[in-house]
């Protein structure tokens, strides 16, 4: 379990790091990385740099300490050889042709620096010099740590650097062999923690990179199916655009046909039930075109091509013309219908058509999801920013407060044992949205399960006169 976690780790397919070279096994993947790191680590690379100069400028006043014998060599080894160097190295990497190589001019500035401290032992007091060990501890800690150096470039040379202080402490310039053995311990242990820090970086930084480019692809992903998405949806509108054009005109046929039968204005039907089958053709033929209208009107609001012609608007009107529509029905089926009249007329600037479709809609949904014995009411209420709000509140089936979002997606009808039975398009309330959105103002619903539903029409504050004859504001604005 544990190595199926550590080899997750590491990566998979493309993504796949080698655990020791700490490299793609992809090489577009590799080419990918190193570019992409090399963008954020230059500015890293220079700061570290420049500011390695201040530091290893800083560390001669110890020279004068521990070893004063050797301290014009030591200096000249500094000042006139190692700091120029790491000055020339930070200046390279604002080169376009060198920058791309900021990580080896790292490592190389690394290798200079530790070489002038083993330099400074070897020519020193072997004593002295040997305990100058400690000179190459924050040597490997700040070029392995700061700077952000390939892992490999960091191993290179740290192992050179320990190898070479041997070499000079065993050989060169000899100290006594229990002192070398303990600077020895301290200097491999240091080494070996800067190491495992240099992994650690570069393993948590590749990481880093393929959780970016997983976030990208599933990114291009998204976008890719919100296209798709929004094409087919666009593709939906323009269907349902041509196709409820094309019903209308042989639907209003079979209608205008229906009331030359009714009417029988070429002479007698003869059997009664012919002028009842007609007037059922009519009916249905009048529904289905009233579905048509609603398709139409809904595809050309989601398309943004659904206009208004406005004009001063009473909404007591409204409310009246869509209750004598649905009152023999209300009454029918036993439903109470309350409509609590303002004291003054409530007129808003909005399109007429729209409108009466926007609460024959509301009307119609109150009447048919409440159960005999109920009843819906119709009432008026100012808003805290001076608009008006349309309160229909029923005695109905109730939605469940997390489906309340879903009734306002077109074509969605909430299934349920209560809902099932209804029948509906379930493209009201959608066309309604619309409508009030365009308006700028909205719908909201307010329902529990059992008790029943409050829709809330509002309309905005500059959309809202309490008079015909007052003066609107938003026409003022329009000038």
């Amino acid at each position: 379990m544990f190595a199926n976690k550590i080899a997750e780790y590491f990566g998979e397919g493309k993504f796949r790091i080698n655990a020791l070279t700490l490299r793609f096994a992809d090489r577009k993947e590799e080419a990918s990385y190193h570019h992409s790191e090399l963008q954020k680590a230059l500015p890293i690379m220079r700061l570290a740099l420049f500011g390695a100069i201040i530091i290893y400028a800083a560390f001669a006043i110890l020279d004068a300490y521990i070893i004063p014998e050797a301290l014009a060599a030591a200096w000249f080894i500094r000042f006139a050889i190692v700091v120029p160097i790491f000055f020339l190295a930070a200046i390279a990497t604002y080169s376009p042709v060198l920058g791309k190589h900021a990580h080896p001019i790292g490592a190389f500035c690394m290798f200079v620096s530790g070489c002038g401290v083993i330099a400074m032992i070897g020519l020193s007091d072997p004593v002295g010099g040997a305990g100058y060990f400690a000179g190459l501890v924050p040597v490997l800690i700040y070029c392995c740590c700061i700077p952000p150096v390939r892992f490999l470039f960091a191993l290179v040379v740290t192992v050179l650097l320990v190898s070479l202080y041997e070499l000079t402490v065993l050989v060169f310039n000899p100290a006594p062999l229990e002192l070398v053995l303990e600077n020895s311990f301290f200097l491999v242990c240091a080494a070996l923690m800067n190491i495992f820090a240099s992994y650690i970086q570069e393993l948590a930084r590749r990481r880093d990179y393929i959780n970016m480019r997983l976030l990208d692809e599933e990114r291009q992903k998204s976008n890719t199916l919100a296209d798709t998405a929004q094409s087919a949806n666009h593709a939906k509108s323009e269907f349902l655009a041509i196709m409820s054009h094309e019903l209308r005109t042989p639907l209003n046929a079979i209608i205008g046909f229906s009331e030359i039968l009714e009417k029988e204005m070429f002479g007698p039907l003869g059997t009664e039930r012919y002028k009842e089958y007609s007037r059922d053709i009519k009916s249905s033929g009048k529904h289905l075109l009233s579905i048509i209208n609603d398709i139409l009107d809904l595809s050309k609001a989601e398309a943004g091509k659904l206009s208004l012609q406005e004009a001063p608007l009473s909404l007591v009107d409204v409310v009246n013309s869509s209750l004598r529509i649905l009152r023999d029905k209300a009454a029918e089926n036993g439903i109470r219908i309350a409509f609590d009249i303002p004291a003054e007329d409530q007129v808003v600037l909005a399109d007429a058509r729209l409108m009466s479709q926007v609460f024959l809609n509301l009307l119609s949904n109150a009447v048919k999801f409440t159960p005999k014995g109920g009843s819906v009411t119709i009432s008026f209420a100012r808003t805290s920013e001076g608009g008006m709000d349309v309160q229909i509140r029923d005695t109905g089936i109730g939605i469940d407060p997390r489906n309340i979002e879903k009734v306002f997606a077109p074509f969605v009808q909430i299934e349920s044992s209560l809902a099932r039975s209804y029948e509906g398009t379930g493209l009201g309330l959608p066309l309604s949205k619309n409508v009030m959105t365009l308006h700028g103002g909205g719908i909201i619903l307010e329902s529990e399960l059992g008790i029943g539903t409050t829709a809330h029409v509002l309309f905005p504050a500059e959309r809202y006169m309490i008079k015909a004859n007052e003066e609107n504001p938003l026409r003022q604005a329009n000038g």
